[in-house]
């Protein structure tokens, strides 16, 4: 297969992969119950985005060598640790929210330290590698190191630019949101909404 045909098919399934509310939708939800800078929350997506990357190549050169013994170990982190750890920052945002009742100017109420929930969302997509690179890399050992580079940035760059795209524009919408209600219960939907969209990424296979 040429290199034409295999950047192509890594731009368009980096693309859609990127378009997984898990990439982008969880920076959002948790980012705005932290109460996070657009800048800070877009440079998170960034960074996670990269490991998120990395992770992929480093495991498409070691499939295109060791296939059998690495695609089974990828699928069952694929269905697993993403969800655990979105579902857990929601259980997580609901109980401060119950908790803290009746306290709403607590400077930290509804809000987890910002190292860990940091580290557990780049954790999240580092550990959740797009297995649908794979084949691609797979068929492309054969091109030599160089065409993996070009690959490898080709992925890269479709991977995170919609990542950040998509997080952008869900920040503009979400803080023109204004319901009272919401307001007073915001940790509890976010919460919740995390909670569901775990659930989804763990039925998604």
């Amino acid at each position: 297969m040429s290199l034409s045909s295999l950047i192509v098919g890594a731009l368009t399934i980096s693309t859609l992969h990127a378009i997984l509310p898990d990439h982008w939708l969880t920076f959002v939800l948790v980012g705005s119950a932290q109460r996070w800078s657009r800048s800070k929350i877009l440079r998170l997506v960034f960074l996670a985005g990269s490991g998120h990357i990395l992770m992929t190549t480093l495991l498409g050169l070691a499939a295109a060598s060791i296939a059998k013994g690495v695609l089974p170990f990828l699928g069952h982190l694929e269905k697993y640790v993403p969800s655990g750890i979105v579902m857990t920052l929601g259980l997580i945002y609901i109980l401060l929210d119950a908790t803290h009742k009746g306290d709403r100017n607590h400077p930290l109420k509804g809000k987890l330290p910002s190292r860990a929930t940091e580290a557990s969302l780049f954790v999240m997509l580092a550990l959740s590698p797009c297995e649908a690179m794979i084949p691609v890399f797979f068929m492309a050992s054969t091109l030599g190191w160089n065409n993996l580079v070009i690959l490898s940035a080709v992925a890269m760059l479709a991977t995170i630019s919609s990542m950040l795209l998509l997080t952008y524009l869900s920040l503009i919408g979400y803080k023109r949101i204004h319901f009272p209600w919401m307001e007073k219960n915001e940790r509890t939907v976010l919460g919740a909404i995390l909670l569901a969209l775990g659930v989804f990424v763990l039925l998604s296979d």
